[in-house]
């Protein structure tokens, strides 16, 4: 059994972190593998603290016994764990080698083991579509917009038909349905340690064009989100758009210069390249289930046969179940829906302005 700690899990709104936990409980549940939400941090031997940074402050507490894992998503950099915890008795978890390399390269020095384990993707969900192949997806996630404007020309000079859909304004009904629509998907995002919305499009059996960052700090956010790292970090050119991804999932460019060709390419090639397969192959919810249980085992010795037999040893909640979090969880929701919201509605009015560049 595993204790999952977790505040995203509490939360309606989907979001990269809720994937993490939602995925892998899914896995779980296909694997049969037993497991509980939010209970006591000592109410089983297997503690997996995913984002709740209050938990990590309290693991010097727990008894001996009871093994930790902890991440991926706690905080951006290791400077930001909190100051003088001792968790060299965890293993920490980064969804990819190269979110591994940054956090070794800017200050985490063996504090504790480290392991790439990226979540698995819903291929239940996520399917390829009969639908009729009409548009090019075009998915633009906090890049700029002279980026987004090169991509959009290329197509229009080409005659392509496209649907441009920019994170985070849109729902994931919006994106499934574009989806069933799309011959390939061309992705003009930022760096990710492991990008879930990427793979579930390579999920539905839908070619991708990467147009891929040169470094960490290639990518436009708000001046509290671009702050996150320093201009050193930001300088980190191991940092990638798409680590999980190969010649069968499509095309993958780093210059405006090879745009024209990797267009061609797609369109003429998008029917012979196989990313679902991919997909079923190295990031299945069952497969990354087992993955994740197997850190227990390398780290702790703790084997999933004996994690099957395993019952609450003590009972009661973690703070995450109370009433009182669960009431503030639902209103920052709330209060993020509707600042998206807002900002929609403030984008397609400016589209329909010609004299305004939005």
């Amino acid at each position: 059994m595993i204790n999952i700690i977790s505040k995203s899990y509490c939360s309606r709104f989907t979001s990269g972190p809720k994937k993490v936990v939602d995925n892998l409980i899914k896995g779980l549940e296909k694997i049969g593998y037993p497991y509980v939400v939010n209970k006591r941090l000592d109410a089983c031997q297997r503690l997996w603290i995913h984002d709740d940074v209050e938990a990590l402050r309290q693991i010097n507490k727990l008894p001996k016994e009871i093994k930790i894992v902890l991440g991926p998503n706690l905080v951006n950099m290791p400077r930001h764990l909190p100051k003088g915890l001792d968790i060299s008795r965890t293993v920490y978890v980064l969804p990819s080698n190269w979110a591994i390399s940054l956090w070794k390269e800017f200050g985490f020095d063996n504090f504790c083991p480290m392991e790439s384990w990226p979540v698995g993707i819903d291929t239940e969900e996520f399917v390829p579509s009969s639908d009729r192949k009409d548009i090019v997806l075009v998915y633009f996630k906090q890049r700029s917009l002279f980026e987004l404007r090169a991509v959009e020309k290329a197509l229009q000079e080409k005659n392509i038909g496209y649907k441009t859909l920019i994170y985070p304004l849109y729902y994931e009904s919006e994106y499934k349905s574009l989806l069933s629509r799309a011959k390939y998907v061309i992705w003009l995002g930022r760096q990710e340690s492991q990008g879930i919305a990427l793979q579930e499009a390579l999920s539905a059996n839908i070619p991708v064009l990467i147009w891929d960052v040169s470094s960490l700090g290639h990518w436009v956010a708000s001046g509290k989100e671009m702050s996150v790292y320093t201009d050193k970090e930001n300088k980190f050119s191991e940092a990638t758009s798409a680590y999980y991804f190969n010649a069968t999932c499509g095309v993958q460019i780093k210059e405006l210069s090879q745009l024209d060709e990797a267009l061609g390419k797609m369109e003429k090639e998008c029917s012979g390249f196989s990313p679902r397969k991919f997909i079923l192959e190295n990031l299945s919810l069952s497969k990354q289930a087992q993955d994740f249980l197997s850190i227990y085992e390398k780290h702790f010795q703790q084997s999933s046969t004996q994690g099957k037999q395993e019952k609450i040893s003590v009972n009661g909640d973690w703070v995450n179940n109370s009433l009182k979090m669960r009431v503030r969880i639902f209103i920052k929701d709330i209060l993020k829906i509707g600042f998206n919201f807002y900002r929609r509605m403030r984008l397609d009015f400016l589209k329909q302005l010609p004299f305004i560049d939005y």
